[in-house]
């Protein structure tokens, strides 16, 4: 009986056991299985969150995209007036975007463009719809297609601290302009442009026409005419660029500097000064790879009955990935029927520490040859610190 009862109880001890190994294992499992859906949910969260950036980023960076940069430099020369300044040259903010882009050659694109080194101006505002390689259509405030040097090559991009002389007094980018006008080599209007015979990443026949204000950035036109302004460019390779180009306008002659007393007489005998007109042509080529560059251009002008004509050509060379040292020679003759012209010889050092911070340095030897400058030479020196964002 004895046995009986112990085997009995032994039995239930058991059982009693088996019963709560088995809900303990029910209730680890279950335990085990809601931690999982935990972390699965976890997990889930965090895709979303990744894809919720990624999206943000993809639209901050395609359609959003916030860029800008800083010059501050510093001048010198020895000319009888003498120039020994520190000055704010840009402080430039931009926002750009692409609307689409696909593999057929579509693309729309957009760009705002502040300068706040002064008063806050607008630089460029543009909108561009390109739907073939062969065609596109480009509207608001841009860079005339005059120039490669012009067009191409940014303050941030240029090897020199400052651009050529015929570039600065042709194409409306400096104080100096023939015109009188001084407009960053920009204006307001309409231009076509497209390519034609594609290469990877490149057309081999370029070509822009556009019409134009003519009156400098952010001004409306002060005529009734528009300027009218082309250029072709042959690309045979992905890094040489061969152009010619021409301008067409009608200024306000009666609003140019008393500078040019030769432009004002010009037209007074032959033109209405309201109506002035003057012509821009010119052409040259361009290289630019990893360790060279080399960019020569002649441009010629009629400003009234005032003809001018320069040219430049430069080399250089690119090494360590961040240093670059070029020399250039630039001449200007502001009056062709008349016996003075300026020669600059120029060399200038650039350093890049990293991809925000650019440093440079330029002295030009400038020469002047049968003007009525005290004396045939001038000492410049130009010192000047980008940043970049």
């Amino acid at each position: 009986m004895k046995r009986f009862t112990l085997l009995t109880i032994f039995c239930t001890l058991c059982t009693t056991l088996a019963i709560s190994a088995q809900e303990g294992a029910t209730t680890e499992k279950a335990n085990l299985e809601a931690q999982v859906d935990s972390l699965k949910q976890c997990l889930a969260k965090a895709e979303k969150r990744e894809k919720t950036k990624a999206k943000v980023k993809e639209v901050f960076s395609k359609y959003l995209k916030f860029s800008g940069y800083i010059q501050a430099g510093y001048d010198w020369n020895d000319k009888k007036d003498g120039t020994s300044t520190f000055h704010l040259r840009c402080a430039r903010v931009s926002l750009a975007g692409t609307v689409f882009d696909n593999k057929k050659g579509g693309k729309a694109d957009y760009r705002l463009q502040v300068d706040f080194a002064r008063t806050p101006t607008i630089v460029d505002l543009y909108i561009r719809y390109q739907p073939v390689h062969e065609f596109g259509v480009q509207v608001g405030q841009f860079k005339l297609p005059i120039s490669l040097e012009n067009t191409d090559y940014n303050a941030t991009k240029l090897e020199f601290v400052n651009y050529a002389m015929p570039v600065q007094r042709l194409a409306r980018l400096g104080s100096g302009d023939m015109t009188g006008i001084s407009a960053t080599g920009r204006d307001i209007g309409v231009k076509l442009y497209g390519g034609f015979i594609h290469r990877d990443g490149f057309s081999i026949i370029n070509y822009e026409v556009g019409a134009f204000n003519g009156a400098g950035i952010n001004t409306k036109d002060n005529n009734k005419s528009k300027d009218i302004a082309a250029r072709l460019t042959i690309q045979p390779l992905k890094l040489l660029k061969i152009a010619g180009y021409y301008q067409y306008g009608e200024g306000d002659g009666a609003s140019l500097s008393s500078k040019y007393p030769a432009i004002l007489a010009g037209a007074a005998e032959n033109y209405n000064l309201k109506y002035l007109t003057y012509h821009r042509y010119g052409g040259g080529f361009d290289y630019n790879n990893d360790f060279l560059f080399a960019r020569a251009e002649y441009l010629g002008g009629k400003t009234g009955d005032l003809s001018s004509e320069g040219a430049y050509g430069q080399v250089g060379y690119k090494f360590l990935k961040k240093c670059t040292v070029g020399v250039r020679f630039d001449y200007f003759d502001e009056n062709k029927h008349a016996a003075g012209h300026q020669f600059n010889y120029s060399v200038a050092l650039s350093y890049r520490p990293w991809k925000y911070l650019r440093l440079q340095a330029e002295y030009t030897l400038e020469q002047y040859r049968n003007m009525s400058a005290p004396r045939p030479f001038g000492n410049c020196l130009y010192l000047m610190v980008t940043g970049i964002f």
